[in-house]
């Protein structure tokens, strides 16, 4: 069966928007490699910095406070999830840690003291802490302290 002029027309209007939305998606995603250099850069000053710092601990016969908190992701030096860039955020990894029982206690700090949150179809406890300059949210991806592997950390303002 041949074409009609109208399908013709709604298909040629279709692969318009198709090349429009193909032309945005490749701007947007030369934009996305710009931010992503500068947040590298940021990363390595951001390193360069830590070197000097020693990871903040707390002795075992203590409890920890959120001050604690505070100071341990303060020392810690913060990834940014580059694989996820539809979900800007930023993790600490467990096996980059110095001392693991204190990453555990800060895990089983966040899920003691934390509260529940969704995000999509899942739900995490999150505890909101102070970080340098502004209020971010902290958490585990799951409820066994010991199981963490790693611990995840976003500004208040990308709160779903």
């Amino acid at each position: 069966m041949a074409m009609t002029a109208e399908t013709l027309a709604t298909l040629r209007n279709i692969e318009r928007e198709k090349v429009g939305l193909m032309e945005d998606l490749a701007r947007l995603a030369e934009k996305q490699k710009a931010l992503q250099r500068e947040m590298r850069r940021c990363e390595r000053e951001q390193k360069e910095a830590l070197k000097e710092v020693a990871e903040y601990s707390v002795p075992e016969d203590q409890d920890l406070t959120l001050e604690d908190v505070e100071k341990w992701c303060r020392s810690a030096y913060w990834n940014m999830a580059h694989t996820i860039p539809q979900n800007p955020h930023c993790y600490f990894a467990k096996k980059k840690v110095k001392q693991p029982s204190m990453y555990e206690r800060v895990v089983a700090y966040v899920l003691a003291n934390g509260y529940q949150q969704r995000y999509g179809n899942s739900v995490y406890t999150v505890l909101d802490m102070v970080l340098h300059d502004g209020l971010r949210f902290v958490w585990a991806m799951t409820d066994t302290p010991s199981e963490s592997e790693v611990l995840n950390l976003k500004p208040d303002s990308l709160r779903p």
